[in-house]
């Protein structure tokens, strides 16, 4: 007995033991450790979270996991996903992959409509994604990111000639109040007044307030304040005070968590979006949807085709912008 009762407590003891370096090396960011138990730690939170949050599935009552869409309908919805547009002559950052030349963004969008592609709503997309509807083949979204005054000035003309849509997801401490004078070679932001007139094209949607800069820690690596949870329900605040009220959100630099995603959806976020590569279908997760990342010289041909390897043809994004 004497001998079960110290196995007993020499077992309590070194389970004890495991628990408190487990706790700490997630908790301690700069530990030898913090790499493997937080990459472990954000995978049991992830399933954690996929079991308990089934709010996209509920919605329908369908089984995603063997849900078909009906014959002759797109089985899969290609997001594109841009940045910042520029003319050819003043791209002098030609590796950052964020930049598109305005020459290639114009060529996409004659090779969208003379393929015969349909841009489509967020609003539509989500309920694809939660089988309320289907769509046609050739359906597309078009969106981009960060809010750049070259959006309205440069894509804008481009995107309304084809008489397409768009989804710009802005940063809301970047809007100005007035346009800047444009000048392709500066970095500028697009203005209130630049959205009200752009909105027979483009819809606004969330890039969070002021979120967009790297500077909370987690293990041991500098990654998005957004992921500083405590932050969220002011920034939320904020962007809807500055009229962005939205249920749709791109996520910055594509960082995102299980906190994240819980504290949006306490707060009306329905449908948000990562810069992971890939295609829409239903029954995705809609709080973390991929886009195909569109640049300079980006075959959009085989881009767009889902039996291509997209790792063969996509860049490494450089979101830093």
């Amino acid at each position: 007995m004497k001998h079960w009762k110290r196995f007993t407590l020499a077992t309590l003891a070194a389970v004890t033991c495991i628990i408190t370096l487990y706790a700490y090396a997630v908790n301690h960011p700069t530990n030898a450790l913090s790499h493997k138990a937080c990459t472990s730690w954000d995978m049991v939170k992830r399933k954690a979270f996929l079991l308990s949050h089934t709010d996209y599935s509920s919605k329908t009552g369908l089984n995603l996991a063997t849900f078909q869409v009906a014959p002759g309908t797109a089985t899969e919805v290609p997001v594109l996903m841009y940045h910042y547009i520029q003319p050819k002559v003043n791209n002098h950052e030609t590796g950052n992959k964020s930049i598109i030349n305005l020459e290639d963004f114009e060529d996409n969008m004659k090779y969208l409509h003379d393929e015969g592609y349909n841009t489509i709503t967020l609003e539509q997309l989500e309920d694809y994604v939660n089988g309320l509807i289907s769509l046609p083949k050739k359906s597309i979204v078009i969106t981009f990111d960060d809010g750049y005054q070259n959006n309205y000035t440069l894509a804008y003309p481009v995107l309304k000639k084809y008489n397409f849509h768009a989804s710009l997801f802005v940063i809301g401490s970047k809007i100005q109040d007035q346009p800047a004078d444009f000048d392709p070679a500066k970095k500028t932001f697009i203005s209130e007044p630049e959205m009200k007139a752009a909105a027979d094209v483009f819809e606004f949607n969330s890039h969070t307030y002021n979120l967009h800069h790297k500077g909370f820690m987690r293990c041991g690596e500098s990654v998005p304040v957004g992921l500083d949870t405590s932050l969220l329900n002011d920034d939320i605040k904020m962007m809807k005070e500055k009229g962005i009220d939205t249920p749709y959100l791109a996520y910055p630099f594509g960082y995102t968590s299980t906190q994240m995603i819980y504290q949006l959806q306490q707060n009306g976020y329905r449908m948000a979006f990562s810069v992971r590569s890939g295609f829409v279908h239903p029954g995705d997760n809609p709080m973390k949807l991929p886009r195909l990342t569109v640049t300079t010289g980006t075959d959009l041909g085989k881009l767009l085709n889902p039996e291509v390897d997209q790792s063969e043809i996509l860049p490494l994004v450089d979101i830093s912008q």
